[in-house]
């Protein structure tokens, strides 16, 4: 009878492990379509619990937006009476999503949906009926909805409320007869976004990224956000391409990234996970880039820096895609008329990239360009700007900018390419040369880029999290929005 019974306690233990790992998963995750493009979660009770430990609440932070300002009144009234009346559970998670499709006509559609828990429908409808006069509420067998405007529903059930917004964007149907393009019919946008929104009522389990290991996982970890994106919309919207290459879809399905966030003392940890199919995944261990390189950033010229991008890869990752979508020879045969081939492409660039903001803020227009009153009050924007990338094989990179110069973006002097008149038009400071790549925001930053005589200000503890990795994104939040 022991053995029985320690097998009996064994699969009962296990059994309990498993309910509460699934358990992790929030309750909403059912909503949400299995082929949702992105989502991001927060979690403002947590975000409330941190900021009071900073002496912040939430009724102190909308006096600094709203600043008694009569002309907003009327936003205050509504927020307040949205945080206190609308019998919404704010200490629940809140849910931003989002869908893309591309239609048989070409056509593409975007739906954004917002979702958060009800702890009182009753008072949720007084609420929605005071906000939206004369709306009617139409009620269907698994929840009940109303049409703000066009392109806009809002419905809910006992448990949840999705606020949506819908966009159908047409394009012009080109008339053979009239030989001319002409405006599309009207897409039936109504209609269009009722049927999305019953799926997120009625959908099964197994459709909905209940069902997405990888999306529940994520909850396992305790944070303050949490974000999710998909590659499969990729995939379907490259479906319609008239030319379909060969493991297209293969490469671009079941492609994951997932991050959680968490707010600690001043800023903001994020810690992402990428998932490759198997394809992809073999395509980037044969072709295991470097990493970032530094020194591209040390000599930056300013104190106050907004944003950092940086990138290392190696550039014959490239050919690796194209041999594996089985189109190398195609793409060759048609860039062969332009005068060089895919591997000038892909080899013309050494495969790093840096690009750096900074000095972001408000300067007052110039006096002698007003022409009003009013212009004269206008403050523009300005900051600076640097993106370099070394110049990796020589000859192919100068066969691609001769082919941009003959273009007239860029003019060529000697060895050198520099910005031409249309560039030079919309404020591009370009300078190419043997060495690198550099497009800047204006000459004087490039030169002082170039001169290698400033030193950039850089959180330490950010940059020492730099060393070592493929990729870096940096903000910092609090100088930009100052």
């Amino acid at each position: 009878m022991k053995q029985p019974l320690r097998s009996g306690l064994l699969i009962l233990l296990i059994a309990a492990t498993l309910v509460s790992c699934k358990n992790n998963s929030p309750k909403e995750a059912r909503y949400i379509p299995r082929e949702a493009s992105f989502v991001v979660v927060l979690d403002p009770q947590q975000m409330q619990d941190k900021l009071e430990k900073g002496g912040i609440n939430v009724d102190s932070l909308l006096k600094k937006v709203f600043k008694n300002d009569s002309s907003q009144v009327k936003e205050k009234v509504f927020i307040t009476d949205l945080r206190e009346n609308a019998g919404i559970k704010w200490s629940e998670k809140l849910f931003l999503f989002s869908t893309q499709k591309s239609l048989p006509d070409n056509s593409t559609a975007n739906t954004f949906s917002l979702m958060e828990s009800l702890k009182d429908v009753a008072q949720f409808e007084v609420f929605l009926k005071k906000q939206a006069p004369g709306k009617a509420i139409t009620k269907e067998k698994d929840y009940s909805y109303v049409s703000v405007h066009d392109g806009t529903l809002i419905a809910w059930n006992n448990e949840q409320v999705i606020a949506t917004a819908y966009q159908h964007t047409m394009k012009p149907v080109y008339d053979t007869v009239a030989m001319r393009f002409k405006q599309a019919d009207p897409a039936n946008s109504e209609a269009e976004i009722k049927k999305q929104v019953n799926l997120y009522f009625t959908q099964k389990t197994t459709e909905s990224l209940a069902d997405v290991e990888i999306f529940t996982s994520m909850f396992r970890e305790k944070a303050d956000g949490y974000t999710f994106t998909s590659g499969n919309n990729s995939a379907a919207a490259l479906s319609m391409l008239p030319f379909q290459p060969p493991k297209l879809e293969e490469l671009l399905k079941n492609n994951y990234m997932t991050a959680t966030l968490s707010f600690e003392d001043g800023k903001i940890v994020a810690k992402g996970t990428t998932y490759t199919n198997d394809l992809l995944s073999s395509i980037l261990k044969k072709y295991a880039g470097p990493t970032v390189n530094l020194s591209m950033i040390e000599n930056y010229p300013s104190q106050n820096i907004n944003c950092i991008v940086l990138a290392a890869f190696n550039p014959e990752i490239f050919g690796g895609v194209l041999k594996q979508l089985e189109v190398e020879g195609l793409v060759n045969n048609f860039l062969e008329k332009a005068g060089f081939t895919s591997q000038d492409l892909y080899r013309a660039l050494k495969g790093d990239i840096a690009v750096v903001v900074s000095d972001i803020g408000l300067a007052p227009a110039d006096p002698l360009n007003k022409t009003d009153e009013k212009t004269m009050m206008k403050n523009k924007p300005f900051g600076k700007m640097i993106f370099c990338a070394p110049i990796g094989d020589k000859a192919s990179f100068a066969k691609i900018m001769d082919k941009v110069a003959q273009q007239g973006i860029v003019v060529k002097q000697g060895t050198t390419y520099k910005a031409g008149a249309l560039a030079s038009m919309i404020g591009l400071f370009i300078i190419a040369d043997e060495k690198n790549l550099i497009i800047a925001s204006d000459s004087l930053t490039y030169s002082q880029y170039i001169a290698n005589t400033g030193k950039a200000t850089i959180n330490k503890e950010a940059l020492a999290k730099f060393k070592g990795k493929a990729t870096v994104f940096y903000i910092d939040i609090a100088a930009t929005l100052n």
